[in-house]
């Protein structure tokens, strides 16, 4: 079997392990559907974009899928990489004669698939319930930012895996991380509230300008959303995390201190 085809069927088995477990699948696919709905519930009819009065719906749909985009790629994935090191089975799975970067192909190409489905719902419900405009240059834009996020946010986790010792640890620092910067990013809260220092803050981190970029082509007509700026920081935090993670990245379990 060549490595395409062992890619393939490793992405299955990946993606069939995710469908069959029911947390999993409530919180990466169901919670931010919830949040979607909540935020449009709570935060009714305009909001500010760059001094413009704009479709909060339309914000939110956006801002939940940035949040979506970073809880799957960078969340998710880390918290499964450490499980499965705890366990053994990145060792385990290194002794196969199959080669090892296939494992961390199929992790991502299940990321991909979950993203995917997950933000086709989101942009659904904000286009059937909450009346969001959508166009053939904000699906390009979208697309775009979505290959990038992935990209970007999976190679953050796996660099940051090798810090995180055991699957409890990933456990708090994914969510917490994302939830931080879902506060700085202007995910949560519209950005016409927050405070300058905050939103200089959440420049630097990528979540922001995922979030940006997403926002603008969802409020703006005619527009893709998409700047070389976000799209460069994205890129360059992307690139230095998967520096990290190859020089970095343990298959063996990691010991503990005490």
């Amino acid at each position: 079997m060549s490595d395409v085809s062992l890619s393939l069927a490793q992405s299955r088995y990946a993606l069939r392990g995710f469908l069959r477990d029911p947390s999993a699948m409530g919180f990466t696919a169901f919670f931010p559907i919830l949040l979607l709905l909540l935020f449009n519930a709570i935060f009714k009819g305009n909001t500010r974009f760059n001094g413009v009065l704009v479709h909060a719906p339309s914000y939110y749909t956006a801002s939940i899928i940035a949040y979506e985009v970073m809880l799957v790629s960078f969340s998710s994935l880390l918290i499964r990489v450490a499980t499965n090191r705890e366990r053994g089975l990145l060792k385990r799975f290194r002794a196969t004669p199959m080669p090892s970067w296939i494992y961390l192909f199929s992790e991502i190409a299940r990321t991909v698939v979950v993203v995917a489905t997950t933000v086709a719902v989101l942009v659904a419900v904000g286009a059937l319930f909450y009346h969001v405009h959508l166009s053939a240059r904000l699906l390009l834009g979208l697309v775009t930012y979505l290959v990038v996020g992935v990209i970007c946010f999976s190679a953050i986790a796996l660099a940051l895996s090798r810090v995180t010792v055991t699957a409890d640890s990933a456990s708090a620092i994914g969510p917490l991380v994302a939830t931080i910067l879902a506060f700085l990013s202007g995910v949560f809260i519209p950005v016409a509230v927050m405070p300058k220092w905050m939103l200089d803050l959440g420049k630097v981190f990528p979540l922001e300008h995922l979030a940006r970029g997403l926002q603008t082509g969802f409020l703006v007509p005619g527009s893709t959303g998409i700047t070389f700026g976000d799209l460069g920081i994205m890129a360059i935090w992307g690139a230095l995390g998967l520096v990290v993670a190859v020089r970095t990245f343990q298959w063996e379990p990691l010991a503990t201190s005490g």
